[in-house]
């Protein structure tokens, strides 16, 4: 009788945790301990039985509350019984973050694992993730981590040709990676059958997998009962190995077999397109505490080496604020409304703290510059925290009783501006804007001097006189030449100078309604292209022009919702701002700002993280 091959299906008992979604961070606080102490007493109870966690906020949380806890766990640990996986602060979206918060991630996990634990995860676990951008194999090795293990897409989302195979980013990184069979959850009566659909997916490329099981989403992890039912299938089935174990180990154990994996060199999308679009408060929060935190370290580096000023210890505070905040039901927009007051206070607290730091370090770099003194003049230190020479906009607001006033380089060049509306509404308040040169990774120093009569001699007609008709309005610069409809607000034309063609195919800034009837998530929504009303803008106007900057301003509403946009040129500068205000009241509608560029193409260069 021919011998029958021996499957093997590593059980992996762990607890899916949301610590925010349906609850707040609170209530997800308390779900943690819980889990932790049920996980800790299953192992008293069982031999054979292991966790995996992932998440190191988790651990923190622990550690700073239930210090005997984790004391437990580190036992654990060290006995190889309790899998320390992830490697990253939480489990966060992968598609929303920008690639260094990724890296900061890895950088906050690991460094706490290696600190608390001696070692680091070595398989990072996103299981609930709605999408991974295809950059990640690339991070992940950089970060120490052998294998990826997600679940979303599903089978029902995106065909694979192995639910193992090797995952390859752009740089040509490859991590072996696994998508779960059926569900991270598996308890009750359903167990059985969640093994059954692991063996199933036994195959040619591999004669083990692995199944998820334990209690999820507000945690509980593995019960008596389950881990009862597992060593008795294991009892029965001869032919077939279930056994409690984790995921470096399944990695482990099918190492030469991933040779033979096939290789995907693609995003892992989609799942949920409506969590992209959904709670864009939160998104915006999240980019603008990324950038403060990341300009302030700049600074502050660049003042630490130039200066005696210590490096800001709040940093860490800050950034695990933003971290946890990319968690991702919270950044994907999916929790609730009083869970985004609590993200909302953290991201505040964070973008404080880099506001703090960077005024800080800009203060002192700037009270050692060697300027001349005098009444009659103010000072503008302009930083550029990015490491390439930048011609940015510039805007400057001061006190002044006269406006007979010029602006000069460090090298006494005259710099054309233009006066524009202060904040403040004092009458010696003014404001300014202007283009300046900077260096990377530095600053330039801009001097506003008082004269008798302010005449110019660097050319002020650097833009073009803004022409007008009953049809359009048409601004131009040396590079762009674009003309607004006075009818719709819309861009109707886009001329590029420099190669003499016609950047538009139709419309340009063009808001469209679209139906949506779907909720959070949008499952199974593949777009949105139920058109309802393109919004027509037609109050417009030039509400500023001169040598520096030209902004023609349209307004229009859709019933509840009014919409506002400035198309702002700039000098020397080949691109047209869009600076859009909303004012949204709809339900059930999808705004989108359409643009119809002359590209012949199919093929779309855009960012991931």
């Amino acid at each position: 009788m021919e011998q029958q091959v021996k499957q093997k299906v590593h059980m992996i008992g762990h607890a899916h945790i949301d610590p925010v979604w349906l609850w707040t961070w609170r209530e997800g606080y308390q779900e943690i301990k819980a889990t932790f102490r049920s996980a800790l007493d299953r192992m008293n109870e069982f031999d054979q039985f292991y966790f995996t966690s992932s998440s190191a906020a988790f651990y923190e949380w622990i550690e700073q509350n239930e210090p005997e806890m984790f004391a437990e766990i580190k036992q654990r640990v060290q006995e190889g019984r309790w899998e320390i996986a992830g490697g990253w602060w939480v489990e966060p979206d992968c598609n929303i973050p920008s690639g260094e918060s990724f890296v900061r991630h890895a950088l906050y996990g690991q460094s706490y694992f290696k600190q608390k634990f001696g070692r680091t995860a070595k398989i990072c676990f996103n299981p609930d993730s709605f999408g991974h951008a295809a950059m990640l194999p690339q991070i992940l090795r950089k970060s120490g981590l052998d294998a990826y293990v997600f679940m979303r897409p599903g089978i029902n989302e995106k065909t694979l040709e192995s639910d193992l195979f090797m995952w390859q980013s752009p740089d040509g990184s490859q991590i072996p990676a696994f998508r779960i069979v059926d569900s991270y959850n598996g308890e009750g009566p359903d167990l059985v059958g969640h093994i059954q659909k692991t063996i199933d997916q036994i195959g040619p490329r591999s004669d083990q997998m692995m199944c998820f099981y334990g209690v999820g989403n507000h945690g509980g992890g593995p019960t008596i009962a389950s881990i009862k039912d597992i060593l008795k299938y294991d009892q029965e089935h001869d032919c077939k190995q279930v056994t409690m174990s984790v995921m470096e180990r399944f990695f482990n154990e099918t190492a030469e077999q991933q040779k033979q994996w096939p290789v995907l060199a693609d995003d892992l999308q989609f799942h949920a397109k409506g969590c992209y679009s959904a709670h864009s408060r939160i998104k915006h929060l999240n980019r603008k505490s990324e950038q403060a935190l990341l300009r302030a370290e700049k600074i502050s580096a660049m003042a630490g080496m130039s200066t005696d000023l210590a490096w800001p210890e709040e940093f860490d505070r800050a950034w695990k604020n933003v971290l946890f905040n990319q968690f991702h039901d919270i950044l994907a927009g999916t929790s609730l409304e009083c869970a985004y007051q609590d993200a909302e206070i953290t991201y505040h607290e964070a973008m404080a703290i880099a506001q703090r730091a960077e005024n800080a370090a800009a203060q002192k770099i700037s009270w050692r510059i060697n300027l001349t003194s005098s009444t009659r003049h103010k000072y503008f230190v302009v930083f550029n925290p990015h490491a390439w020479p930048a011609g940015v906009p510039v805007e400057a607001e001061f006190s002044a009783r006269s406006k007979d006033v010029i602006l000069v380089d460090a090298d006494s060049q005259e710099v054309a501006f233009q006066w524009i509306q202060p904040h403040a509404t004092a009458s010696e308040k003014k404001r300014i804007s202007f283009i300046a040169d900077l260096p990377g990774f530095g600053y330039a120093v801009f001097t506003l001097k008082q004269v008798k009569t302010a005449v110019l001699t660097c050319s002020q007609d650097k833009m073009k006189a803004v022409q007008e008709n009953n049809a359009c309005i048409t601004v131009e610069n040396q590079f762009i030449k674009y003309c607004v409809s006075k009818k719709t607000g819309w861009i109707e034309s886009i001329y590029d100078k420099r190669q003499n063609r016609e950047m538009l195919s139709g419309p340009a800034g063009q808001p469209a309604v679209y139906d949506d009837n779907s909720d959070t998530w949008s499952h199974g929504v593949e777009r949105y292209d139920e058109l309802l009303q393109l919004i027509e803008m037609p109050d417009a106007a030039c509400i500023e022009t001169g040598p520096v900057r030209t902004v023609i301003r349209v307004k229009g509403m859709y019933q509840n919702s009014h919409i506002r946009q400035d198309y702002v040129l700039y000098h020397g500068q080949a691109k047209i701002d869009v600076q859009v205000k909303i004012d949204w009241h709809e339900q059930l509608k999808v705004l989108k700002i359409r643009t119809a560029a002359a590209v012949d193409s199919d093929k779309v260069i855009s960012e991931t993280p």
